[in-house]
């Protein structure tokens, strides 16, 4: 598959885009706009458990995500190429995070070095706040404004509706660029990022997924992209 190729030498500059771009500060203020018109919830309980795992991962035949760390906080970069503040500064209460790297399973098939998956699962004080920091963060994934250094061009999708039982979820498929002459000499490629939300009761997760390549090449008959067949996981691992 052609997209296969293109992660295969997909590297160097995608986690520097990453690290450098947006305010992952927690000086803004973390309460949410509006009345809250459900109940608090209990005090904060999230542990790793919310994250995904190895097992939970997908990605394609010849390939797959891999946890590299795992731990509580935003961390020191953001969790997603568009955002404007870390999770605690919408609101929440307590976070856990989680970074993966793409791994090539075929025999004597290079090596993936650059493309990133992460995900980001916070507690709110009620589901009125998780809801208000999962609109807000799709209102970033619009226009990415603003841009980080070195993303001359942003194009996203309106948001898709996935269906997850007991929970709210959407993903936004966007494309970015340009990809560094080191990473395609050809100028042919781009950044490729799936964002998938799930607002589960008073939690919220963010599931970044990107690529280097042309295309995209996940179907409707094979389950749909990654991160489409990873959101039930992610809400089955956020339920209390």
């Amino acid at each position: 598959m052609q997209h296969r190729l293109a992660l295969a030498v997909a590297a160097l500059a995608t986690t520097g885009l990453l690290a450098g771009c947006g305010d992952d500060s927690t000086g803004a203020d973390p309460s949410p706009t509006g009345t809250p018109t459900s109940t608090p919830t209990s005090p904060a309980s999230l542990g790793k458990d919310v994250l995904l795992t190895d097992d939970d991962t997908v990605y394609s035949d010849g390939a797959d995500w891999f946890r590299t760390e795992a731990f509580e906080g935003d961390g020191q970069d953001v969790f997603n190429p568009c955002t404007r503040e870390s999770l605690e500064g919408t609101g929440a209460t307590s976070v856990f995070r989680a970074n993966f790297e793409l791994r090539n399973s075929a025999a004597k098939a290079p090596e993936v070095n650059g493309d990133f998956l992460t995900q980001v699962v916070g507690e709110y004080a009620d589901e009125a706040a998780a809801t208000a920091a999962y609109d807000e963060i799709t209102g970033w994934l619009a226009h990415c404004s603003p841009r980080p250094e070195g993303m001359e061009e942003y194009r996203s999708q309106p948001p898709r509706e996935v269906k997850v039982d007991g929970a709210t979820a959407q993903i936004v498929d966007s494309t970015y660029g340009p990809a560094p002459k080191e990473i395609d000499p050809t100028g042919d490629a781009a950044y490729i990022m799936e964002t998938g939300l799930v607002r589960q009761g008073a939690r919220l997760s963010v599931l970044t997924s990107v690529i280097v390549g042309q295309d995209y090449n996940f179907t409707e008959e094979d389950g749909g992209t990654p991160v489409n067949r990873m959101l039930p996981k992610v809400a089955a691992r956020m339920t209390p």
